[in-house]
């Protein structure tokens, strides 16, 4: 279905994504000091192929575990807070293949949680799609009210209306804050905990930095065999 949607009626997905929302559940499945492993999920694109990547790490120590990349066609456009139909699928495939009979895991996911028009971005797809739980990590907000921090690992709440959704967090020194949200199975509070573990003095978080890197490798070969 090569980039089917562009006839698709938007509305339709936007109501998908309500549906989808409904869904969501903000409590933690995996408390913190049970955790044992972390996963990062990103993706590369590459004229009409779509390079997905996952990284398992262990929980604390942040060592690589497991990786593995996925390519595929694209089949939707680029459309701004509909991502989950572009990448969603993809990203889906890569991290069952990864996270095949991985217990106490939680997901970092370079995409929105919540911290959507219609709370429903690509972290919550996957967590919804394979039962993980799921922080999705960008690095502009989306969507909500926030307080930009100021201070290196200071914290700033993301709101909607009263709600807290999410979380901005400046990671570095002379870098621009991230934002953190649940995609769900996962309280707004333990993602950005989570995410804090997972910093090595980089703007993201080890996982997400790690399946980015492993993507663009992945786009660079093919790339180089290509010319």
């Amino acid at each position: 279905m090569r980039l089917r949607c562009l006839s698709v009626n938007l509305k339709e997905l936007e109501d998908y994504q309500r549906r989808l929302a409904r869904r969501v559940v903000l409590k933690d499945n995996v408390k913190i000091e049970d955790l044992r492993f972390v996963a990062g999920v990103d993706q590369a694109f590459l004229g009409d192929k779509v390079i997905s990547a996952c990284v398992l790490l262990s929980f604390p120590s942040l060592e690589v575990v497991k990786r593995d990349v996925k390519i595929e066609d694209v089949e939707f456009p680029y459309i701004p807070t509909f991502l989950m139909f572009r990448e969603g699928k993809p990203a889906v495939n890569v991290v069952k293949s990864v996270l095949r009979d991985v217990e106490k895991v939680i997901l970092l996911v370079d995409g929105s949680g919540i911290a959507h028009p219609r709370r429903c971005g690509l972290a919550t797809y996957l967590a919804i799609e394979t039962g993980i739980p799921s922080v999705g990590i960008t690095k502009r907000r989306l969507y909500g009210r926030v307080e930009e921090p100021r201070d290196v690992m200071e914290s700033k709440p993301i709101y909607d209306n009263s709600e807290i959704i999410g979380y901005a967090l400046k990671t570095c020194k002379n870098c621009k804050p991230i934002y953190v949200s649940p995609g769900s199975y996962i309280t707004p509070e333990t993602s950005l905990e989570v995410v804090k573990s997972c910093l090595r003095g980089h703007r993201l978080p080890e996982p997400i930095r790690l399946a980015h890197t492993l993507a663009n490798k992945s786009k660079n070969r093919r790339l180089s065999d290509f010319f």
